[in-house]
C-alpha cells in the first residue's frame, strides 16, 4: 500500500525481557584500601531485567522514497548477589567479596537513550511476485546514547564502573531490509534483517560491537477468534549475531554473542485501523562469550508493537 507524500506513519514497539543471566564464578575481592586480592572461591548470582520503548517515525517522500527515525529508550534493572560462599571465607574475606561485587556489577536500575537511527529508505513494489513488497533503508546513527568510561581500567584501580553502554559514541552505519510476499490463500511469508557496522572509535576509547540480526517468518489468517473479527497468527524464527567490542584497541572480552530465538504472536488492526502485534520471543539457543562479567544469556522477550 502506497503512502501519499508527506504523509507520517508512527510505530511504538513496548519490550519486556525476563531473567538474563549473568550469574558468574570470582575468586577475588576488594580489601579495605581498595586493593584487589584472592579470596575463596564464590559466586556472583546476576540477573537482568529489560523495558525498552522505541518510537519510529516515517516520513514519506514522492513515492518510493522516505525517511525514517528511530529512537530507543532503555531501563536495565540489575540484582545481584553473593552465594556458595566457600565455608572456610572469613568475615573480613566476605567483605571483601561484597566489595568486590560493588564495584562490578550492584544491583541497581539503568535508564537512558539508546543511539538515534536515521535512514533513508526505498520500496521496491510487486517484487518477485504481484503483492510482492522489497524495502531497503541506509542511514547512520547519531550518537545520542551514554558511553560509560574505561570499565578495565576503572576495574584495575579498584573503582566502580559500568560495563553497560546505551550508545556507542560514534556514527555507525546501518542498513537493513525487509521483504514480505503472499502464499496460500491467506497467508504471508516475511523475511529482514538490519546490520549495524561500527567504523570508528569514539572519544573514550570505545568501538562498539558489529550487530547483525533479522528473522524470517509466517502470518497466517485465523479468521474470528474472541473479541477479534480478523485475527492473524505469527509463527518466526530471530537470529542475532553481536561481535566484540574494543576499548583503546583491546578487545572487551565480555562482548559478544550469537542467538537463535523462537517468535510466537498475533496481530490484528482495530476499528481505528491501528495495527497491533502482541509476541513472546523465546531463546533456542545462545553461544555468549567466556568472559566473566559482563555477558547475560538472554531470557524471555515480550513485545507489544503498534502501528498508526
Amino acid at each position: 500500500m502506497s503512502q501519499g507524500s508527506g504523509s507520517i506513519q508512527t510505530r511504538l514497539s513496548i519490550s519486556r525481557g525476563f531473567g538474563f543471566d549473568g550469574t558468574h564464578y570470582e575468586d577475588t575481592g576488594i580489601d579495605e584500601f581498595g586493593n584487589t586480592i584472592s579470596v575463596p572461591g564464590h559466586v556472583h548470582d546476576v540477573t537482568l531485567d529489560l523495558f525498552r520503548v522505541v518510537m519510529q517515525f516515517d516520513y514519506f517522500l514522492d513515492d518510493p522514497w522516505s525517511i525514517r527515525a528511530r529512537l530507543p529508550l532503555e531501563r536495565r534493572t540489575r540484582t545481584s548477589s553473593i552465594s556458595q560462599i566457600d565455608p572456610a571465607a572469613t568475615p573480613e574475606q566476605i567483605e571483601a567479596m561484597e566489595r568486590n561485587l560493588q564495584i562490578h556489577h550492584p544491583s541497581e536500575i539503568l535508564t537512558g537513550f539508546g543511539d538515534l537511527e536515521l535512514l533513508v529508505g526505498h520500496q521496491f513494489r510487486d517484487f518477485g511476485v504481484e503483492m510482492g513488497s522489497l524495502s531497503i533503508a541506509l542511514g547512520s546513527t547519531l550518537p545520542t546514547g551514554k558511553t560509560e568510561d574505561n570499565p578495565y581500567e576503572l576495574g584495575d584501580a579498584g573503582e566502580r564502573h559500568e560495563h553497560i553502554q546505551f550508545g556507542s559514541g560514534t556514527f555507525d552505519p546501518i542498513l537493513e531490509f525487509s521483504y514480505a510476499r503472499p502464499f496460500g490463500e491467506s497467508s504471508v511469508f516475511s523475511l529482514y534483517g538490519q546490520g549495524r557496522f561500527p567504523t570508528s572509535t569514539s572519544s573514550k576509547g570505545y568501538k562498539g560491537s558489529q550487530l547483525i540480526q533479522g528473522g524470517m517468518g509466517v502470518v497466517t489468517a485465523l479468521g474470528e477468534v474472541g473479541p477479534w473479527e480478523h485475527l492473524n497468527g505469527v509463527l518466526g524464527l530471530f537470529v542475532q549475531d553481536m561481535g566484540r567490542a574494543y576499548w583503546e584497541g583491546e578487545e572487551d572480552p565480555n562482548t559478544g554473542f550469537q542467538n537463535l530465538s523462537l517468535q510466537l504472536g498475533i496481530n490484528w488492526r482495530d476499528e481505528m485501523m491501528r495495527s497491533w502485534n502482541l509476541s513472546l520471543i523465546l531463546p533456542l539457543s545462545v553461544d555468549t562469550s567466556s568472559g566473566p562479567e559482563g555477558t547475560y544469556d538472554p531470557g524471555p522477550v515480550i513485545n507489544l508493537a503498534i502501528g498508526f
